[in-house]
């Protein structure tokens, strides 16, 4: 079950929720993050790990009734959905699958980073779930999805490198395209430079976005425009050339 299945109802395990105020605002589909200070914010892994954990959610059911106009009978249906608002033992109990190299996520830890998150806009105090003498708060990103435009993860080498190197090696393998490890070698090093040439130009793309209306289709548009800004370098046309000279040496 992906993520886009993640329903917006209110499942079986948060029935009888109270909302907080910022809970009741619905969830936006993009934000564009151009604020250095808070893209490195999730600079920390166990921020960012949290955020991760939220975004994959975990499953719940979800239960309907309705009445029969003919016979008057109640019918009951339930259904397996996935919800993206957990509770910190839910967020503690889901990230060994969505950690990094499964780290798991402590209890402690996510009290002590929640503030933080919560503080720079990436997650909210959804609501408080009361059963008995019991209450249980839930928390949710504000977005389904964060482009961060600034900040270290979009320079340091080491950083990029390492998503580079599994994506480069599954499109090799997927497209069969037979080079040499000096190739592969290189292939990398020059798909590194363009990455971080990019990030470079990503906030002042970013910046012109209008975010009351950021969806899905906005991340298309920007990875396009940011394309056409791309090509007004000579360098970084230089090194797209010899990425394709790599690739395609017989065109």
């Amino acid at each position: 079950m992906g993520d886009d299945y993640v329903t917006t109802e209110i499942t079986d395990s948060l029935e009888g929720i109270v909302l907080t105020k910022e809970g009741k605002i619905p969830q936006k589909e993009i934000v564009f993050v151009t604020n250095e200070e808070v893209a490195d914010v999730l600079d920390e892994p166990v921020r960012y790990n949290i955020l991760q954990t939220l975004r994959k959610g975990v499953e719940d059911t979800l239960t309907t009734k309705s009445v029969d106009k003919e016979t008057g009978d109640t019918i009951i249906r339930q259904r397996v959905v996935k919800r993206d608002v957990l509770s910190v033992v839910e967020i503690v109990k889901q990230s060994p699958d969505c950690c990094h190299e499964s780290e798991e996520i402590t209890k402690n830890q996510v009290y002590h980073h929640l503030p933080k998150l919560i503080e720079s806009g990436y997650v909210i105090k959804y609501g408080t779930v009361t059963k008995g003498k019991r209450s249980t708060d839930y928390y949710r990103r504000t977005a389904k999805g964060f482009m961060l435009t600034t900040g270290a993860w979009g320079t340091e080498e080491k950083r990029i490198r390492e998503k580079l190197e599994s994506f480069t090696d599954k499109m090799l393998e997927t497209f069969n395209l037979k080079i040499s490890k000096e190739q592969r070698e290189e292939l990398i090093e020059l798909s590194v430079k363009r990455a971080q040439m990019q990030y470079a130009w990503r906030t002042k793309i970013a910046n012109m976005v209008n975010l009351d209306i950021a969806t899905k289709e906005t991340l298309s548009m920007y990875e396009m425009l940011l394309d056409y800004y791309s090509v007004g370098s000579k360098e970084y046309m230089n090194i797209i050339n010899r990425i394709r000279g790599i690739l395609f040496p017989d065109d």
